[in-house]
């Protein structure tokens, strides 16, 4: 294939687009042409009134390298040039200054490679140099400035090789990147001079700009998607070239020309979330299905220009993105809508949130979680965690805390409720900062305090014996009796468990006198109540029968007889 391309010049509007189309077209004849030379060749725009020898003198380090340039570009005598021809030069035959791409953010694992290993891992502030190849990992993003206002943001699972980045000796500056796998976003945004180039290469196609913003892609079976963003992208493949101009994409496949230039989806609505999120991880809803749509992208970043990523995740129409590695600070969403062919639209217009998890909802210790208490004054305990100043701590008697009967604001970590009713209880606490932030509420803590058993008067026979009945302490308690002629209870008379009922019958024939009398009721967990008060049981004597009568006159009979 003839190297060599000439155009007369062209003094319509479209002079530079057709100068980058010829550029293009060398360019993907330059990997064959590598291969003869083994040079990396760099493509010079020639200006009016310039030729062959002071081309040379201008750009080469020897005035002598012109029969080289003439050889690699196939001229003959009389080596005639015009404006607007695209001379190919090697590398090594230039006046070159090597310059750098920055740093200007990194998130996660981004590495400099080399044959397959990492050699170092990429900081914020780094300087990469021409023939560097950049590999982002799954979790990594970085964004590069290159000279002269030109950016380009590469997404997580990338290979990226900046094949050359120099300034000619007219100060132009020359840019070349090979990108072998996943995306990346370049934005041009000031005007490129007559001879400068911005081009990036991928396995099977080129493309090039002069003042743009447009995404690129390779996919897992190396099809290659564009997306023009702003201004107008030139994209030829082994078959063809084309110009894709604003809201516009094509693909590129192996041994193919791009195809026909596609409209990209329209951007979608922005999301509405809370201004402040406080607990990971953060959920935000992705629109309900647009016409045509098949997924939704969305990108986090720290600024609101969507220069520093922190991460990127896809979700289906109405699912949620749920983002669990963001630190605590403020972020930017920027959203676009995906088509069934993989085709992206821009952006829908950048939302903001805030994510504050610090200080975090206490947490409480020991918490009850719904079990029976018999104690009125109970003790809630929460640990400290980091930035609580100060906390807000609610007891209530319903689950939506509409009745508080507890609403304070203390700095410890401990509250003790006293004298609480039989019933059932809500508990919560959340955090406060110094600056007044208040974190979310706890997980609610609930306990019941059960009902005390109490006895009414207690009257027993020596005859009959007793029968106590007390109140019911609740469903699923059984209860233990105790009755003792002490009030310490230190010798029983009667001890019964595992009662039932609230209440005890004891017919067999008991001596007058006193008794203390006490119960507890015991859970299915083992758990017991506090023994009640004791009371006094008197048994009295039991009434003179006829036959204790009887038994009396017989008595007294037999000792008269004596």
């Amino acid at each position: 294939m003839k190297s060599f391309i000439s155009y007369k010049k062209n003094k319509t509007a479209n002079y530079h687009v057709r100068i980058l189309l010829s550029v293009l077209i060398l360019l993907s004849s330059v990997l064959s042409m590598r291969q003869v030379y083994a040079e990396t060749l760099i493509p010079i725009t020639i200006q009016k009134g310039v030729n062959l020898i002071k081309v040379t003198r201008q750009f080469c380090t020897s005035e002598y390298h012109w029969k080289e340039l003439a050889k690699i570009n196939n001229l003959t005598p009389p080596y005639k040039l015009f404006p607007g021809d695209i001379l190919l030069a090697p590398i090594e035959l230039l006046k070159v200054e090597k310059v750098s791409a920055r740093v200007a953010s990194v998130i996660g694992g981004v590495f400099i490679v080399s044959n397959g290993k990492k050699l170092q891992r990429v900081s914020q502030g780094d300087l990469i140099m021409p023939g560097q190849t950049l590999v982002t990992e799954d979790d990594g993003f970085t964004h590069l400035i290159f000279p002269d206002n030109k950016y380009t943001r590469i997404s997580s699972g990338s290979k990226f090789t900046l094949t050359y980045l120099v300034k000619l000796s007219d100060n132009s500056l020359k840019a070349e990147f090979f990108l072998e796998k996943g995306r990346i976003t370049h934005a041009v945004k000031k005007q490129l001079k007559a001879n400068e180039t911005f081009t990036t290469r991928t396995p099977v196609s080129v493309t090039g700009v002069r003042g743009t913003e447009y995404r690129l892609k390779v996919t897992d079976d190396n099809v290659n998607i564009v997306e023009t963003l702003q201004g107008v992208v030139q994209v030829a493949g082994e078959k063809g070239e084309l110009s894709l101009p604003k809201g516009m994409g094509t693909k590129v496949e192996a041994g193919r020309r791009p195809r026909a230039p596609k409209t990209l989806p329209a951007a979608p609505e922005t999301p509405v979330i809370s201004d402040i999120v406080k607990e990971l991880p953060v959920k935000i809803p992705s629109p309900s299905a647009g016409n045509g749509v098949a997924l939704y992208h969305l990108r986090v970043t720290t600024d609101e220009q969507g220069y520093n990523t922190v991460l990127a995740k896809t979700a289906k129409s109405g699912a949620f993105f749920t983002l669990l590695a963001l630190a605590d600070g403020n972020y930017f969403g920027f959203l676009t809508a995906i088509d069934e062919e993989g085709f992206e639209s821009q952006a829908a217009r950048p939302f903001s949130f805030q994510v504050r998890t610090i200080p975090g909802a206490p947490i409480f210790v020991s918490a009850r979680k719904g079990k029976a208490v018999f104690d009125q004054s109970l003790k809630v305990e929460w640990l400290q965690g980091e930035g609580q100043q100060s906390y807000n701590l609610q007891l209530a008697i319903d689950d939506q805390f509409s009745e508080l009967l507890v609403d304070v604001v203390q700095n410890d970590n401990s509250f003790t409720f006293e004298n609480l009713a039989p019933g059932t209880y809500y508990c919560r606490v959340q955090s406060i900062a110094s600056d007044g932030f208040r974190s979310l509420f706890s997980l609610v803590d609930t306990w019941k305090v059960q009902q005390q058993t109490s006895f009414g008067p207690l009257e027993g026979s020596s005859k009959d014996g007793v029968n106590l009945r007390w109140a019911s302490m609740g469903e699923d308690i059984v209860y233990e009796v105790q009755m003792s002629r002490k009030t310490d209870f230190s010798d029983l008379v009667i001890s019964e468990k595992n009662l039932q009922n609230p209440e005890f019958s004891y017919n067999e024939s008991m001596d007058p006198g006193t008794y203390y009398v006490r119960v507890r009721g015991v859970l299915s967990d083992g758990q017991m109540s506090p023994w009640t008060p004791s009371q006094k049981l008197k048994i009295a004597q039991a009434p003179f029968a006829i036959v204790d009568g009887i038994v009396l006159t017989l008595f007294l009979s037999l000792i008269l007889i004596l």
